[in-house]
C-alpha cells in the first residue's frame, strides 16, 4: 500500500494514499493535509497506512450529526422497532441534539458537547430520566455508526449521564380499592377500570385489547395487542414491545363474568344502533363500537379519582393495585409477575 507525503507550507503536510478497496475496483486515492513537522506527518502518514492495512480507517466525512441521526432513523431504527419507539426517538433528536449539535461534523462530536447537552437539559429543569433516556438514544446511535465504519469510537462512552432517581409510587391499600371499585360501578368506562384492577393491563393493551384474544372456555387471555395514539399517524394497533409482554394470562372467574357483561352490554348496544354499529371487534368501545382514545381514558381516570375524593394515583397505579390483591390473596410473586408481563423483581 503507497502514501506520498508532500509540504504544503510551513508546518503544513499534504498526505496522499491509496484508499481502502471499495468493491468497484478502480484505484483511489486519498488526500490529507495535516499540521506539524515532516516526523509528525510521516508517523501519521503511517498510521493511516496501518489502519487501512488493518480495516480500521474511518476516511474524513462532512455528515453532520443531524444528517447522521436522520439516516439512522430511516435504516436502522425504521426496520428494528416499533412505531411508538420510532415517533420517541425522532422527538428526543428534534428536541434536545438537533438544536445544540446538530450542525457538528458527526467526527468531531466530542463527549464534552454531549455533556453540555446533559448539563444544559438539568438546567433547565428536565428530569434525571428524560436525560438518561437521551443518553441511551445517542449511545445506541453512535454504536453503528462505529459499526457502520464512520466512527473509530463511540464518544457517547466517554460522557456520565445523571443517575436515575427513583420515586416512591402512590399506592392504594386494599380498603381504597374496594372504595374505588365501588365508585366506578355506574361509570362509562368503569368496566374497564375494574378489568384492570383484576388484570393489571396496561393501557395500551387494555385499549387494544380484542375478542378474538378472549378465550372463555379456558378461561384465559392472550395478551398480543395494543392500541395508541400516535402524533401524525392516529389510533395505530401493535404489540407489546418484549416477549415477557406478550403472554398468556389466567382469568378469575370474577373476570370472565365481567368480560361476560361486557359482551352482552354490546351486543344489546349493536342490535340498537343497527349499520351505526362498527364491528372494530375491540372489548372495550365507545358507545358506537370505535376503539377508546388512550390519552382520554387517562384523563377520564384523573378526573373520576380527583372527584371521588381518592388518594392520587395516575392509571398505571391500578397495574400495582392488581399486584396488591394478588399477593394479598395468597399469589406468589412469580405468578404475580409474570401475570404483568414483568420479571419477579419488578413488582
Amino acid at each position: 500500500m503507497n502514501g506520498s507525503i508532500r509540504q504544503r507550507s510551513k508546518g503544513s503536510w499534504q498526505l496522499r494514499f491509496d484508499a481502502p478497496p471499495d468493491g468497484t475496483g478502480k484505484r483511489r486515492f486519498i488526500s490529507e493535509t495535516v499540521k506539524g513537522t515532516k516526523k509528525e506527518a510521516e508517523r501519521a502518514l503511517r498510521d493511516r497506512l496501518a489502519a487501512i492495512e488493518n480495516g480500521g480507517y474511518v476516511s474524513k466525512d462532512k455528515e453532520t450529526v443531524a444528517q447522521f441521526m436522520e439516516r439512522w432513523l430511516a435504516t436502522y431504527v425504521a426496520t428494528n422497532t416499533f412505531l411508538r419507539t420510532q415517533h420517541g426517538y425522532r422527538g428526543y433528536i428534534r428536541r434536545y441534539i438537533e438544536p445544540k449539535i446538530g450542525q457538528v461534523p458527526l467526527q468531531s462530536l466530542t463527549a464534552g458537547q454531549i455533556q453540555g447537552i446533559y448539563a444544559d437539559m438539568l438546567g433547565r429543569g428536565l428530569s434525571n430520566t428524560t436525560v438518561v433516556q437521551l443518553h441511551r438514544i445517542l449511545k445506541e446511535a453512535l454504536s453503528h455508526a462505529v459499526k457502520w465504519g464512520i466512527l473509530t469510537r463511540n464518544v457517547s462512552d466517554a460522557t456520565t449521564p445523571p443517575r436515575i432517581q427513583r420515586k416512591e409510587m402512590p399506592m392504594w391499600d386494599i380498603d381504597t380499592i374496594n372504595q374505588f371499585l365501588s365508585t366506578v360501578s355506574a361509570h362509562q368506562l368503569g368496566d374497564l377500570y375494574y378489568f384492570a384492577v383484576l388484570t393489571g393491563l396496561r393501557r395500551s393493551e387494555l385499549c387494544g385489547l380484542r375478542w378474538e384474544s378472549v378465550d372463555f372456555a379456558r378461561g384465559r387471555l392472550s395478551v398480543v395487542n395494543t392500541l395508541q395514539r400516535i402524533t401524525g399517524y392516529g389510533l395505530v394497533d401493535g404489540q407489546p414491545k418484549t416477549l415477557r409482554s406478550r403472554r398468556l394470562t389466567a382469568l378469575s372467574p370474577e373476570s370472565v363474568e365481567l368480560l361476560h357483561d361486557v359482551r352482552g352490554r354490546q351486543i344489546e348496544q349493536q342490535l340498537e344502533l343497527g349499520d351505526l354499529w362498527e364491528r372494530t371487534g375491540y372489548v372495550f368501545t365507545k358507545l358506537d363500537g370505535l376503539p377508546l382514545t388512550p390519552d382520554q381514558v387517562t384523563k377520564d381516570f384523573a378526573r373520576l379519582v380527583r372527584k371521588s375524593g381518592l388518594p392520587h394515583l395516575t392509571l398505571h397505579g391500578l397495574r400495582h393495585a392488581f399486584a396488591t390483591l394478588s399477593l394479598t390473596a395468597g399469589v406468589d410473586l412469580k405468578t404475580t409477575s409474570e401475570m404483568l408481563g414483568h420479571p419477579a423483581s419488578a413488582v
